[in-house]
């Protein structure tokens, strides 16, 4: 699996700018080979809340029926509120996704499209349950994908899975994982002044193969609610937030 992307070096300071910023993400960046990496997953983080999808669970891959933590049924609706936060810069948006029937597959796995619309673009995500792992795999048109498990309900707390990647960044290939990690399971979150119950919590870490040590590069947060979906992700770099995306409206179909 490949994953390369650019990096803009001057984020949008007005409100006007930010749909150019968005145009913009994908640019060449310049500089050293950890930065180029840092500043890939931030691209990455910002990717993954843009384009927050759904997912359920069911042993069959298909939509509809039975408890879930986030349901799979056509036309379903989640709606969300983004912040980034880029060199100094902070970004606020809303996305819509909107579940759709439409199955495609990818190294062998099923998922389904989501179609993700923001302020200034529509495009699609995929969301896929295999082996009672909830996962994203992002697609950032000609230059790369990468898949985000960031959920196993069947998991206790404390457990941990991980799955491998390969990076690419211009032209060399860097030996990468995700680590992911049951929390907490059956709370309650509050989001957005709403509360949410039996509610679990993931931690999802990406690192890179530096030497001979693998080393974190970004931590995302999951909040996923039964029969609602993901409530909540919050991503950190260096311990620092650098994004966030939380529900503010759905409609469950």
């Amino acid at each position: 699996m490949a994953f390369k992307q650019g990096f803009v070096t001057e984020a949008p300071r007005t409100k006007a700018d930010t749909s150019y910023y968005h145009k913009q993400q994908r640019q060449p960046f310049k500089g050293t080979k950890i930065n180029k990496m840092k500043k890939s997953i931030l691209i990455l983080t910002a990717i993954t809340t843009l384009f927050l999808g759904a997912c359920k669970k069911d042993k069959d891959n298909k939509p509809g029926g039975g408890d879930t933590y986030q349901p799979f049924t056509k036309n379903s609706v989640w709606k969300y509120r983004n912040t980034i936060k880029v060199l100094g810069n902070t970004i606020t948006d809303t996305t819509t996704n909107t579940m759709t029937d439409t199955v495609k597959t990818f190294n062998g796995k099923k998922f389904y499209v989501v179609t993700s619309a923001d302020n200034s673009d529509t495009s699609s995500t995929y969301i896929g349950l295999n082996n009672n792992v909830y996962s994203t795999y992002i697609e950032a048109g000609d230059e790369g994908v990468l898949e985000i498990a960031y959920l196993n309900d069947t998991k206790a707390v404390g457990e941990s899975w991980e799955t491998t990647a390969t990076m690419e960044i211009e032209g060399e290939e860097v030996e990468a994982k995700i680590k992911t990690t049951i929390v907490e399971k059956g709370i309650s979150k509050t989001i957005l002044d709403k509360a949410y119950n039996n509610v679990i919590h993931t931690k999802v870490e990406l690192q890179v193969k530096l030497g001979e040590n693998f080393q974190t590069l970004s931590t995302s947060e999951y909040f996923v609610a039964k029969n609602v979906g993901i409530i909540g992700n919050y991503v950190k770099q260096g311990g620092v937030e650098v994004s966030k995306s939380e529900l503010f409206n759905y409609t469950i179909k």
